[in-house]
């Protein structure tokens, strides 16, 4: 399999853009009742962006971009799991701190009254 200039340009855009939205991705919280409106929002938007990358990849043909562009989301998800990197990005950008979970009240009760 010969590569052109074009495939490997396709194949470093597509790792570009694949490695910053799996970070996001591996910073923000992974259960929904702790992500914050915006953080849905970013996600749902970048979620689309990278899905609609590969599919347009995918249509033009582009395999190797189209898997190069799935493994570098999939690694930056790592890359922003990792502990350290978490919890300075976390210090950094307070906008990736999970939402503040207002603790349950507890409910009472009722004593029932002996005779």
């Amino acid at each position: 399999m010969v590569m052109n200039a074009v495939d490997i340009a396709g194949i470093v855009a597509s790792c570009v853009v694949g490695v910053p939205i799996g970070v996001f991705f591996g910073l923000i919280p992974f259960r929904k009742d702790e992500l914050t409106e915006e953080q849905n929002k970013a996600s749902q938007t970048l979620g689309v962006v990278g899905v609609g990358l590969i599919v347009v990849l995918i249509l033009m043909k582009q395999d190797a971009a189209s898997w190069a562009a799935t493994f570098a989301m999939l690694a930056g998800v790592a890359i922003g799991k990792i502990p350290p990197l978490h919890a300075w990005a976390l210090r950094r950008f307070p906008w990736l701190q999970p939402k503040k979970q207002t603790p349950a009240k507890r409910v009472k009760k009722a004593s029932k009254k002996r005779k």
